[in-house]
């Protein structure tokens, strides 16, 4: 139990009711036990304090916790969404200044905690800990809102969907791509307590070198995710009925 602290245990309540409110609870996971359920499932992976303890000491297993939480149980909330009658969905449009504060929101979740100056401070600090896994379940959520209204639209200009899906990725594949050629950029101490929390040894290069790949893979995938789910533009139908020219007698549409 080392690194575990004891109030811990009682951030198990509100996570069991935050993700049934977020899946639908069971009636949720009856109707869509794949998505829906699948949803709950990581979610209550992702948000076990247990994970917390050993997440702080090794940044891949932190991308990890990040990728469950901020990605992969958000992608399955948007996918149960689209497969949901547009009267339940729940979807309100978003103007353009909330989509661009979600991007904003969710970029800065994964950069801002990277950065090596506040990286080894954070981590070491179980509350703050807590409270960044929190806010990247919230801002998953947040983006999984957005983006579902988004993508319905056939309204929106091509050059518009790649500006939003590249605000998005981009800047994730960028800290990913970071941790991947870098050299060890986290004084991670406590490598030796990953040991304790049965993770086994590992060099600080390699730690480093999963997490960017995770991170990397994980923008990918919400990027793939985020192109399928966008519908193409509705091709304009001219109204105005068949004309028959007078002196050709030849019958032309509209």
């Amino acid at each position: 139990m080392s690194g575990f602290s004891s109030w811990a245990w009682l951030e198990l309540l509100p996570i069991a009711v935050f993700v049934c409110w977020v899946s639908g609870g069971p009636k949720g996971w009856k109707r869509q036990p794949l998505l829906l359920g699948g949803a709950a499932l990581v979610f209550l992976l992702g948000m076990q304090p247990a994970l917390d303890a050993a997440a702080r000491h090794s940044v891949w297993l932190h991308c990890l916790q990040s990728a469950l939480i901020h990605h992969l149980a958000p992608i399955l909330l948007l996918f149960a969404v689209a497969r949901e009658p547009a009267s339940e969905a729940g979807f309100t449009k978003e103007g353009r200044a909330v989509r661009i504060w979600v991007v904003i929101a969710f970029g800065a979740m994964t950069g801002v905690w990277m950065l090596p100056q506040l990286h080894q401070r954070l981590m070491d600090d179980a509350t703050l800990y807590a409270l960044m896994k929190w806010a990247m379940a919230v801002s998953g959520l947040w983006l999984c809102r957005v983006m579902g209204r988004y993508c319905q639209r056939a309204d929106v200009p091509l050059r518009k969907q790649w500006s939003f899906s590249l605000g998005v990725a981009l800047p994730q594949v960028l800290v990913g791509l970071m941790l991947l050629l870098s050299p060890p950029l986290y004084p991670m101490h406590g490598h030796s307590m990953m040991h304790m929390h049965g993770v086994g040894n590992m060099s600080a290069q390699l730690d480093q070198f999963l997490g960017g790949a995770l991170m990397c893979l994980s923008a990918l995938l919400l990027l793939w995710v985020d192109r399928v789910m966008h519908r193409k533009p509705v091709p304009t139908i001219n109204a105005v009925g068949p004309r028959v020219n007078g002196q050709t007698g030849v019958c032309t549409p509209g």
